[in-house]
C-alpha cells in the first residue's frame, strides 16, 4: 500500500513537529511496500507472518530523498527514525493530523456496502463542496490512519471507510477519526471468523455511533435488525425502505425510486444499490445537497471496480460483483441477478466465501440451498469451501460443474457464453474471479 501526500506543506509541518530530529523538506508520499517506493517517500516497514518489511530498508534508502522508519535496532541516521512501534507511528501522525483537519468527518462502517456508499457519496458531496476521501477499501487498523494523511485539512467534508477484522478495532478508529456524521450500512456475519460471536462483531460496529461528538449525527437503516435497535445519546437521522417511520421513507417501483415524495430515476447499471443511495440520500440531503444535484450525480456515478460494474465484452454482460464475497452479500447480489431481465441465459459464477471460521461449512450449505430458489440456467462453482453450495444445487439447471482449476472454468464458460447472456462474479477477493475476462 503506498497513498500520495495531497496536502504537502501542511504534512511536512506535521511531521517535522513530531520529528524534530529527523527533520524533510519534500514529501511525496508514504508506502508500507518496498516495491512501490518512490522519490522522497516515507517507507513505514511492518511485521508479517512470513516476512519482515524491515529486510527492505537499505534497498529503499538507495532511491533519493527516503525516509525509512525502523523499530528493529537503533541507528544513527538522519534518514533512519528509530521507533518501538511503527503502528504506533502511524497513529502518531494520523492522530496529530486529525487534530489539524478543519472538516467535517463523515465515518462509514458495516458488513457490506461500506466502499460504494462513500464513494457515491463523496460523488454526490463534491458536486457542491470541497471533500476528501479514503482511498479505495484502505478501512483497517493499518490502513486508514494512512489513508487519512492524504486527506486535505481544508476541506469542507472528509468522508472515510471503517473496517474492523477484531474485536474493538472500530472503537480505536473511531477515536483517531472523531466523526461528526456517522452510518452503519447494514450488520451481517460477515468476517466473524476473528470474533467469539455475533454479539462482539455488533458492539464493534456500534462504537462508531457510541464514540460521535455530543451535537453529531447518527444516520440510523431501520431496515437492518441489528442498527436499528443499537441505543444512543445522539440526534439520530433515519431511513428504510417502505418503512413509513423513517424520516427518509423510500420505494422502488421498477427504475423509479420515491423518497419522501420526491422521485428519483435510477441509471439501470446502479439498479441494484438501492440501499446504498438512500442512505446516501439522506446524509447528502441533510447537508443541504439538493434534488436536482442528487439526480446528476446519479447519472454521472460510476461503480468501483469489482463492485457490480457491467462489463461488456462480445455482445454478452458481465457483472463484476468479485471484489469480496459474504453470505447476506451473495444472497443479495444473487437475488438482485435473478430478477434482472435477460435475453438469452443466465450464467452463474461463484467462489469461495472465506473468513467465515466455524460457520463456513453451513453457510456454504444454506447457500447452494438459496440458490434454487431463483431462475438460473448455469452455474459454475470455483473453490474448496463452494463445493459444498455445488453439492446442494437440485437439478434445474441447464448446466453446473464445480471447479478447483480457474483456466479451465475460464475455458469452460467462453464455451458455454453465448450472446445477450447475462453473467454474475461474485467470491472473496483471494479467488480472484475476474481472472475469468481479464
Amino acid at each position: 500500500m503506498r497513498i500520495k501526500i495531497s496536502d504537502m506543506n501542511n504534512f511536512i509541518e506535521t511531521f517535522n513537529t513530531i520529528y524534530s530530529k529527523n527533520t524533510i523538506k519534500a514529501i511525496n508520499g508514504i508506502s508500507i511496500d518496498s516495491r512501490k517506493i518512490e522519490k522522497n517517500d516515507i517507507f513505514i516497514p511492518l511485521k508479517g507472518k512470513s516476512f519482515d518489511g524491515h529486510s527492505f530498508i537499505n534497498k529503499v534508502l538507495k532511491t533519493e530523498g527516503t525516509i525509512c522508519f525502523n523499530e528493529n535496532n537503533i541507528i544513527k541516521n538522519k534518514r533512519i527514525i528509530n521507533t518501538k512501534s511503527n503502528k504506533d507511528a502511524i497513529f502518531k501522525l494520523a492522530s496529530l493530523w486529525r487534530k489539524k483537519i478543519n472538516s467535517k468527518v463523515i465515518a462509514i462502517t458495516g458488513s457490506n456496502g461500506k466502499t460504494t456508499t462513500k464513494e457515491l457519496l463523496f460523488h454526490v458531496l463534491s458536486k457542491k463542496y470541497n471533500c476528501s476521501k479514503s482511498k479505495g477499501n484502505h478501512n483497517s487498523i493499518i490502513g486508514l490512519p494512512l489513508t487519512m494523511l492524504n486527506c486535505n485539512l481544508n476541506d469542507d467534508y472528509t468522508i472515510l471507510e471503517l473496517g474492523a477484522n477484531k474485536k474493538g478495532e472500530i472503537a480505536t478508529l473511531s477515536d483517531l477519526v472523531k466523526p461528526d456524521y456517522s452510518i452503519i450500512t447494514n450488520i451481517s456475519n460477515n468476517h466473524i471468523e476473528n470474533f467469539d460471536s455475533f454479539k462482539d462483531l455488533i458492539e464493534t460496529k456500534a462504537a462508531i455511533f457510541k464514540k460521535l461528538k455530543k451535537d453529531a449525527i447518527a444516520f440510523i437503516n431501520l431496515d437492518d435488525k441489528e442498527v436499528s435497535e443499537m441505543k444512543m445519546t445522539n440526534k439520530k437521522v433515519t431511513f428504510g425502505i417502505n418503512n413509513s417511520k423513517c424520516d427518509y421513507a423510500a420505494s422502488i417501483n421498477k427504475n423509479k425510486l420515491k423518497i419522501n415524495q420526491r422521485i428519483f430515476n435510477i441509471p439501470e447499471h446502479l439498479s441494484h444499490l438501492i440501499n446504498s443511495i438512500v442512505s446516501v440520500y439522506a446524509i447528502s440531503n441533510t447537508l443541504n445537497i439538493d434534488n436536482s444535484q442528487f439526480q446528476k450525480a446519479l447519472n454521472t456515478f460510476q461503480i468501483p471496480r469489482g463492485r457490480g460494474n457491467l462489463i461488456i465484452n462480445n455482445n454478452y454482460t458481465i457483472i463484476n460483483d468479485a471484489y469480496n464475497a459474504s453470505p447476506s452479500s451473495m444472497e443479495l447480489g444473487i437475488k438482485r441477478f435473478s430478477s434482472l431481465p435477460s435475453k438469452n441465459k443466465k450464467i452463474l459464477i461463484i467462489g469461495d466465501m472465506l473468513e467465515l471460521g466455524k460457520q463456513s461449512l453451513v453457510e456454504h450449505i444454506k447457500l447452494g440451498k438459496f440458490i434454487n430458489n431463483f431462475k438460473i440456467d448455469i452455474v459454475l462453482t470455483f473453490g474448496s469451501e463452494i463445493k459444498e453450495t455445488f453439492s446442494n444445487l437440485n437439478d434445474n439447471y441447464f448446466y453446473k460443474k464445480h471447479f478447483h482449476d480457474i483456466s479451465l472454468l475460464k475455458k469452460t464458460f467462453l464455451k458455454l457464453v453465448a450472446e445477450n447472456d447475462l453473467v454474475y462474479l461474485k467470491g472473496s477477493r483471494s479467488m480472484k474471479l475476474e481472472r475469468i475476462f481479464e
